[in-house]
């Protein structure tokens, strides 16, 4: 019973930090319009924060101001913007019935740059939180101090590590027999070789140690000399428990937080990826079952607790999660945007690995947080771009998977929680740029479309009621898609 109560209680606290970072980034989307409005002399009818009933109102430079319980997302109201006025025309109560153009400091009244600052102000707001909460992160929390062996994760087709019989897990422990230990050792000495062949000693699972020769080649793309190979990183995790999920398979078998893992399985573990893979590969005769009809099997793990030595019967829980669909055998691959997602369960030890965290000083933070933005941002740009080629439609998620997404980021610390609604903010912010009707860059074009009429062309603008309708046209199908692709969510 007390482990229902528990479940229940973190149920609810999931669900409220999901909130707080979806309402929140809502909210910060709101107030970049409200306070550009307000820097460019457009005038704001009313300004809301929170969710619920309104506890305090209060009127200040022309603004009506709502404060409500829930401090998540807002409103703002736009003098002379809204959808009501645009397709019906003047509205009665708004000063004399004035139409929107006719309203002193409506959103129509101002200069064309003046609208497009408003119009983008969420967008610019949403980046700056973003830039804000990576740089408060990775200052006070820090990074992940990723490390990464001599040990294979991939050996790229047709490479010269292929040719030389190299396989990933091989352990690169010496060139032209100097001891390595560093993937950047490794790195180094093909940068220096220059393209002459270089002989590898390397230790292979069940085989011992090996000789390879290689010869590195060049890569004009990259400027530089390649063996093709990628190192495997350990994630900026060790060894030790970090985290047990209370009530979770782990904390059922009697883990506890600080216990460094030995043994997983039949076999010694030495890296993080090793108890990932032993605890979270589900057997192919299970993986595509349903959650509430799979019962994995126990696996045998063995930790070192202080100054004794512990092994347990750790039963991980399955769950679903979604990957890339594999390719028949002799099909060939199309591009990963134009692959299908499939649903398939995975294992859940109910912990997680300590984490390496290296602080940076608030100057680094600064610039990282600029440099993680402005990453983000390109691959939302082009992923957006290939979804108007046509390429990546069967990955698009919606409100579930977004979700969903920060369920996960939730469930595993307020560290990935904060990231994830960074990023999402980020998402947000720029969808809103897209020129779609009733989305922010919408509104834009018309204003750039009225700029070009009526200030270049001397042409008379398309009429207020005609973009009023088209925003409300554009707002009906953005909510159908979003139905539609919910459906998908849910059905994955």
């Amino acid at each position: 019973m007390p482990e229902l109560i528990y479940s229940v209680f973190a149920w609810l606290w999931r669900a409220v930090e999901i909130l707080l970072a979806l309402g929140g980034i809502i909210l910060v989307h709101e107030l970049g319009h409200f306070l550009l409005a307000k820097w460019t002399g457009v005038g704001v009818d009313e300004f809301a924060v929170g969710v619920g009933p309104a506890i305090a109102k209060w009127e200040r430079g022309g603004t009506r101001y709502r404060l409500a319980p829930l401090l998540v997302m807002g409103y703002v109201k736009i003098r002379g913007m809204e959808g009501e006025e645009l397709i019906s025309g003047p509205v009665e109560g708004t000063e004399d019935g004035k139409a929107p153009d006719e309203l002193d400091g409506g959103f129509y009244s101002v200069p064309y740059w003046q609208r497009v600052v408003v119009l983008a102000g969420g967008a610019i707001f949403n980046l700056i939180a973003a830039v804000l909460i990576f740089s408060l992160v990775y200052g006070t929390v820090g990074v992940l101090d990723e490390r990464t062996d001599t040990t294979l994760g991939e050996v790229v087709s047709a490479s010269a590590a292929e040719q030389a019989g190299l396989v990933a897990g091989d352990r690169i422990v010496a060139i032209d027999g100097q001891p390595v230990s560093r993937a950047e050792e490794v790195q180094a000495a093909v940068k220096a070789s220059a393209g002459a062949p270089l002989e590898l000693t390397v230790h292979r699972a069940g085989a011992g140690d090996e000789t390879r020769t290689l010869q590195p080649i060049w890569e004009p793309a990259a400027n530089a000399w390649r063996i093709g190979v990628t190192f495997r990183s350990d994630g900026g995790n060790d060894l030790t428990i970090g985290r047990i999920n209370r009530g979770g398979p782990a904390h059922r078998a009697g883990l506890r937080r600080g216990d460094r893992l030995l043994r997983v399985g039949d076999r010694a573990v030495t890296h993080p990826a090793q108890v990932i893979d032993a605890l979270t590969t589900v057997p192919p005769e299970l993986e595509h079952g349903r959650v509430r009809d799979t019962v994995l099997p126990p696996v045998p793990v063995t930790v070192e607790r202080g100054e004794e030595v512990v092994q347990v019967n750790l039963q991980p829980k399955p769950r679903r999660d979604t990957r890339l669909a594999p390719v028949p055998a002799g099909e060939e691959a199309p591009p990963i945007s134009e692959r299908d997602l499939e649903s398939y369960l995975v294992g859940d030890p109910g912990f997680q690995l300590e984490r390496r965290m290296l602080r940076l000083s608030p100057l680094e933070a600064l610039r990282e947080g600029l440099a993680q933005t402005a990453d983000v941002s390109a691959q939302v740009l082009v992923g957006t771009m290939n979804l108007f080629r046509g390429r990546g439609l069967k990955q698009v998620g919606g409100p579930v998977m977004i979700v969903r997404s920060l369920s996960d980021a939730a469930s595993l610390g307020l560290y990935d929680l904060l990231l994830w609604a960074a990023m999402l903010s980020i998402m947000i912010g720029l969808f809103n740029l897209l020129p779609i009707p009733a989305l922010d860059g919408g509104r834009i074009v018309f204003v750039l479309l009225e700029w070009v009429m009526v200030g270049l062309l001397r042409m008379r603008a398309i009429s207020r009621h005609t973009e009023g309708m088209i925003h409300a046209v554009g707002l009906l199908l953005l909510l159908l898609l979003i139905v539609v692709i919910s459906v998908r969510d849910v059905l994955r």
